[in-house]
């Protein structure tokens, strides 16, 4: 299964009785699959199965569905209403007014304006609408899983080149090492003689110490651990959706190893390549939060 992008867009048209509607869907990221939906008010009663029907496409995602019927928004005429939310609307304005001793009671206008109260899709015109309807989102969240699928290869191949330009800076600081390594023993023995001068000093002495630091200072195992992060990271993007709580844990070790390179080198060139590391880490962070 290929990486598949949280951010996408689909549309379908439509004719009701001749007049264009349409279904859109759009998707952001988010941790969890989250729906809101925007429908008519007619068709209100709609939205758990419409929300049903994008839950079988996918998986993450924060989602906008909106249903848009043009001037037959309103057009169609309620065949009942639902006595267990009028109740509940009721029960609940009986409570308040024992709890805060305040009177009057709703007017029927007003409990027909409730959300929910009135019911319609028991006829058969509202039925074939409903159907159509559920066509036209199942084709629009087609489109916009295309969506999300050419996404996420571009998404992939953006995030492969950036692992392999870091494989590159890794490179760049192992040939600069040598020379860290060799400029650092040679700083190291000009100020230790500053200190005590050449009475008393045994300058094998002085050569032992400075490769005991040195030892301390080397940056091979962060280079070599990093470098198995990146190639780590490549396989796991390999196999697909659903990877990206394992994607952000590799990058958590690469940013520790990014971190421990900036404070052992002792080298601004390295330090400097190592600032590169961190920020191309951040990057691909960020860009892996849109992997569903």
């Amino acid at each position: 299964m290929a990486i598949i992008s949280m951010t996408g867009y689909g549309k379908d048209t439509f004719l009701l009785h001749g007049m264009p509607c349409s279904v859109e869907v759009r998707s952001v990221n988010s941790r969890f699959l989250e729906i809101t939906c925007h429908l008519p008010k007619n068709y209100s009663y709609l939205e758990f199965e419409l929300k049903e029907e994008v839950k079988k496409f996918l998986s993450r995602g924060s989602v906008n569905l909106s249903l848009n019927l043009g001037d037959r928004e309103d057009s169609a005429i309620p065949t009942g209403y639902a006595d267990d939310v009028v109740e509940a609307y009721l029960k609940i304005a009986r409570d308040i007014q024992k709890k805060y001793g305040v009177s009057g009671e709703p007017s029927l206008e007003q409990v027909l304006a409730l959300p929910n109260v009135l019911v319609y899709g028991a006829d058969a015109e509202q039925k074939e609408n409903e159907k159509r309807i559920k066509e036209s989102l199942d084709k629009a969240l087609q489109s916009l899983v295309q969506m999300r699928e050419k996404e996420g290869l571009n998404l992939k191949s953006d995030l492969e080149k950036r692992v392999f330009a870091m494989d590159k800076i890794l490179d760049e600081i192992q040939q600069l090492d040598p020379e860290r390594i060799v400029e650092w023993k040679k700083k190291f023995e000009e100020r230790l003689k500053a200190l005590v001068g050449n009475a008393g000093i045994d300058p094998v002495r002085v050569v032992q110490e400075a490769s005991i630091i040195a030892d301390r200072l080397d940056i091979n195992e962060e280079i070599t651990r990093f470098k198995s992060h990146n190639k780590l990271f490549l396989s796991t993007l390999e196999l697909g959706a659903n990877q990206g709580k394992k994607l952000t844990f590799i990058l958590q070790e690469m940013g520790r190893e990014a971190n421990t390179l900036a404070t052992k080198c002792q080298s601004a060139k390295i330090a400097a390549l190592a600032i590169q590391l961190k920020d191309s880490v951040e990057t691909i962070r960020e860009q892996t939060m849109n992997i569903e």
